[in-house]
């Protein structure tokens, strides 16, 4: 754990949680604490599951287990209390989970399509999600691009009703030259054979569908007709149509990847692995994926704020004002931080890194002034004067931020980035 060793105030804290404690010391021959299975703990698990997490959350809240004495003669109920957020964060890590795959699993938790009632749930991983999930950052570069809204209308298409045969037979041969074309690698040629059998076939036709996915994929892969952007607007066309079918939200997922969208193609073939739960090939496009987006900023910003969650919020809430800004300065670099521990030991075999933190809490206005004393005459070392985009930070801006807070808890993060203990960025 990161976190084992951490100073607090000059106290070392050691974090590991009994879950935790008992993986490492079980070894990975051992029965899954989080879930109870028999079996060896995964060491490279394509994604992680619904059922993993329903599990966990079962385990959270308070419960009982009956289990028979070793002679088997009698009953033994055994009582558990909540899981500690710490244990939920640690737990978390150890079933692979990163930071926005928890949030996006969990949203497809029962009860997830009403967070007003959803995350009134005492238990701590709803407590964990609806913290995660409430992450808002100042600095732009921590800020997630939105995909564009983009999708076909349709109007290509031939008139609603019955195709003649004629209609069917050359939307046929227009598909055919499509397809010799894309296997040719004529891209150019094969989008417009696709869009000669799309205009062909009149709204609503049941081959529709599917020959807009040739199209997009022609688009994709050869970049013309507009490129990523109409081969997205194809994408989202075959979903419409057809939503049932897998390969349309594959179509749509490869496009947002390609763009860069990552968390809007995480969803888009999640979609698609829940129409077809057995196939692993989801699961290698989700993986895929979520290792292009944990170098990201924005993920990278979450998933450090994650696996200090329980840390920052104890310090946050002690200081017993819900207008106060809590500053901590982590003295260790962002993105070693930022990776979640267990991708980190998967990808480099190497011990997760440690870091000191201080912590100081102070009201608003005791804040701004220490801020506007450290931006007039920037100390040498330790304290930020810029984000993560390398922009300095302005007092204006912070406060129209604070003032858009709410009740939520403020936290200013001062952290390396950039190598050496000069080069301080503010989260």
């Amino acid at each position: 754990s990161s976190l084992q060793r951490v100073a607090l105030r000059g106290t070392v804290v050691r974090g590991h949680s009994r879950l935790l404690a008992r993986l490492l010391a079980r070894g990975r021959a051992a029965h899954c604490v989080c879930c109870g299975r028999p079996g060896t703990v995964p060491q490279a698990k394509a994604t992680m599951s619904l059922a993993d997490l329903q599990r966990l959350v079962k385990r959270a809240v308070p419960r009982h287990e009956d289990n028979r004495t070793p002679d088997r003669l009698d009953i033994v109920r055994k009582e558990f209390g909540h899981l500690k957020l710490r244990e939920i964060v640690d737990a978390v890590d150890a079933l692979e989970f990163s930071a926005d795959a928890f949030v996006e699993v969990g949203r497809q938790l029962p009860g997830a399509e009403d967070p007003a009632t959803f995350f009134e749930n005492p238990g701590a991983v709803h407590g964990a999600l609806r913290a995660v999930a409430g992450i808002r950052f100042l600095c732009p570069a921590l800020v997630e691009a939105v995909a564009p809204k983009v999708a076909a209308s349709g109007q290509e298409e031939a008139p609603e009703g019955e195709a003649s045969e004629e209609q069917t037979k050359a939307a046929a041969d227009a598909k055919a030259r499509g397809a010799e074309s894309f296997k040719q690698k004529d891209f150019a040629a094969a989008e417009a054979a696709y869009s000669e059998a799309i205009s062909s076939l009149p709204r609503g036709h049941g081959d529709l569908h599917t020959v807009y996915s040739n199209r997009c994929a022609a688009r994709l892969q050869g970049g013309i007709g507009g490129g990523a952007v109409a081969a997205l607007a194809d994408a989202r066309r075959c979903v419409e149509l057809a939503p049932q079918w897998p390969k349309g939200h594959f179509r749509e997922g490869s496009c947002l990847r390609q763009m860069e969208h990552l968390p809007e193609a995480t969803k888009a073939f999640r979609a698609g692995k829940t129409l077809e739960p057995d196939n692993k090939d989801w699961d290698k496009e989700i993986e895929k994926t979520e290792v292009l987006r944990c170098v990201k900023l924005p993920a990278l910003g979450r998933q450090l704020l994650f696996s200090m969650l329980p840390e920052l919020l104890w310090a946050w809430v002690r200081g017993g004002d819900p207008e106060g800004v809590l500053s901590v300065q982590i003295n260790g670099e962002f993105t070693d931080f930022g990776k979640a521990k267990w991708r980190l030991v998967k990808e480099t075999r190497e011990k997760p890194a440690t870091a000191s933190l201080r912590y100081a809490f102070q009201s608003r206005k005791d804040y701004f002034a220490n801020l506007a004393a450290n931006l007039q005459n920037p100390p040498k070392e330790g304290v930020a004067v810029v984000d993560l985009a390398g922009k300095p930070l302005k007092i204006a801006e912070i406060n129209a931020f604070l003032q858009d807070s709410g009740t939520d808890a403020v936290l200013h993060l001062d952290v390396r980035h950039g190598g050496g203990a000069d080069k301080m960025a503010a989260v």
